[in-house]
């Protein structure tokens, strides 16, 4: 009778040395491509939860893979100098009460607000269709999504007189804010420069996980991230920083209203709840606006 090895009775070893091979060859191609793009956090194989279908960090204590890839894309900003654009009614509001308001994103459905990143990066998931006929992310992503615009504080004549024609019209206010964020996603917005055209580091990482190892690569905190990025050739000008806050039932501070025209309130002047600080420095009108006495007014430039 012929003996058997060890590795003839227990083909589950062969297995495991396919599977560490395997996983070896998933975090080298991680990290050239990480390095290509000019991202240098070495990822090792703790960092990483694998199965027979998916590449991700989600599970660890460290998401150090979606981390560096969204420091990398979309920094967060601690502190920053910004102008609100808006019109005199909605200054005097803000003026008046002390609280500015988050508005729910689900107010810009249909301006390419999620879905331009979903169909640029095909998240298929959220873009199926739900029983009511709208894709998944409309239900899933927009009702606890609430956000502020601002623009970058350094502007040209040309960019001021856009910003004063789109968003304040003749009569509205500039608002120059001072931000400080303890919340991590105070942060610009990332632009698509072609349409359809993916962000290359994400596509070469999905496409080379899938192809090469048959998985799908899996970005923590996309929900969020997703709220980020806009098209372009159509938003690209307005240089947007970008304030969000997503709410979790009965924890933190919840919406005041339900659906596309609910909104959340930050007062000014403290660290609100929800991880900003903002402070209203100086208010540019064509004539002063109904407000208490210890703001600064400066009358807007004809020119502008």
């Amino acid at each position: 009778m012929t003996g058997s090895s060890p590795r003839d009775s227990c083909p589950y070893v062969d297995r495991g040395h396919a599977w560490r091979k395997n996983m070896s060859n998933i975090v080298t191609d991680i990290n050239q491509i990480l390095h290509k793009y000019g991202i240098h956090t070495i990822i090792t194989e703790q960092d990483l939860s694998v199965t027979d279908k998916t590449v991700s960090d989600i599970a660890k204590p460290t998401a150090r893979l979606s981390d560096a890839i969204t420091d990398h894309l979309w920094p967060t900003v601690s502190v920053a100098r910004v102008y609100h654009y808006t019109s005199r009614e909605a200054a005097e509001s803000i003026l008046s009460t002390g609280l500015f308001r988050l508005t729910n994103i689900e107010n810009r459905y249909g301006e390419g607000e999620i879905e331009t990143f979903c169909k640029t990066h095909d998240l298929r998931g959220y873009l199926e269709l739900d029983s009511s006929g709208s894709p998944c992310y409309k239900a899933l992503l927009m009702p606890q999504t609430f956000y502020a615009s601002f623009t970058d504080s350094n502007l040209g004549t040309s960019d001021e007189e856009y910003f004063w024609r789109t968003f304040a019209q003749s009569d509205g206010v500039r608002l120059t804010l001072d931000i400080k964020a303890n919340n991590p996603n105070f942060r610009k917005i990332l632009y698509e420069p072609t349409p359809g055209k993916p962000i290359p580091v994400l596509a070469e990482l999905t496409t080379t996980i899938r192809q090469k190892h048959g998985r799908e690569f899996v970005l923590q905190g996309i929900s969020r991230l997703c709220a980020f990025y806009l098209c372009g050739r159509t938003y690209g000008k307005e240089k947007e920083y970008r304030a969000l806050y997503k709410t979790w039932p009965e924890c933190g501070p919840q919406p005041v209203g339900v659906g596309p025209t609910s909104y959340l309130d930050v007062p000014l002047d403290r660290m609100a709840e929800s991880g900003y600080l903002l402070q209203v420095r100086e208010v540019v009108a064509n004539s002063r606006p109904k407000m208490p006495g210890h703001y600064t007014f400066i009358q807007r430039p004809a020119s502008l």
